[in-house]
């Protein structure tokens, strides 16, 4: 009985001591996901707030949501060449025409008004953003190189749907070199928004916001109105009032044309 017992407890250590091993394995892949994931500071489904230096600081939820993140664990720069990169193509483009889409581009036809919605993202440090780091987060955020050879984000994945906001490099011409990306530098970026434009505007400029956040918050920088003053968040709010009345003002305009007819 006792060489049976003796048998069983051994077993048992045994099989306990696997679970253990295989318990560190598990929570070590968890964390090594985790870690891939994590790398880039961005508070998904969470406003970008600023104090009033313009430095991140955290807020209360979206109303429409955070901006959408995409993790890559593959290099940025690679073997290929620019033209491999991240492209916005006449495919995608296609792609994301379809009737709903035509009859409102018609309507935001019809309405001449244009309004442009811009930030600026300034790097506290006097050599400013590398080219590298800077493209790796606003890659992340599903930001897509294309149209006059700056950066653009739309109202749906890999590119498609309407165009929601574009950034740009803050020194003329406003390009971004890809061949020299990894010895490139500028003190900011600006991020522009125009109205007419995306299918929810509001949305949009939260997103927007978002994504400027999360280089204030991993580049060390500072949010800025489109006169480089600080962006407060009652700057903020005044952005979101423009947008709330030049919504307004373009469905009044186009509910009076139609009852004209």
């Amino acid at each position: 009985m006792d060489l049976f017992t003796e048998i069983g407890v051994r077993e048992w250590l045994i099989g306990a001591g696997l679970l253990l091993v295989l318990a560190v394995l598990v929570d070590g892949f968890r964390r090594m996901r985790a870690e891939r994931s994590g790398g880039i500071k961005m508070s998904l489904g969470m406003g970008g707030g600023f104090a009033d230096d313009g430095t991140a600081v955290d807020s209360p939820e979206l109303p429409n949501g955070g901006a959408r993140v995409i993790v890559r664990t593959d290099p940025i720069i690679s073997d290929q060449g620019p033209d491999d990169l991240f492209y916005e193509d006449d495919a995608t483009e296609l792609e994301g025409n379809y009737p709903e889409d035509e009859a409102r581009q018609a309507r935001q036809a019809a309405f001449t008004e244009r309004e442009i919605l811009v930030m600026h993202v300034r790097a506290k440090a006097e050599d400013g953003f590398n080219g590298s780091d800077l493209l790796q987060i606003l890659l992340a955020c599903d930001m897509r190189y294309g149209e006059k050879d700056i950066l653009h984000r739309h109202e749906k994945a890999e590119g498609k749907g309407c165009l929601q906001f574009s950034v740009a490099n803050m020194l003329e011409p406003g390009t971004f070199n890809l061949e020299d990306i990894n010895s490139f530098r500028t003190p900011g970026v600006t991020f522009f928004m125009t109205l007419p434009g995306p299918e929810e505007p509001m949305q949009a400029f939260d997103c927007m916001l978002e994504t400027a956040n999360c280089l204030v918050k991993n580049l060390d920088a500072r949010l800025l109105d489109e006169e480089h003053s600080t962006a407060s968040l009652q700057v903020v709010n005044h952005y979101r009032e423009r947008i709330k009345q030049f919504d307004q003002k373009m469905n009044n305009a186009l509910d009076g044309q139609t009852e004209t007819v």
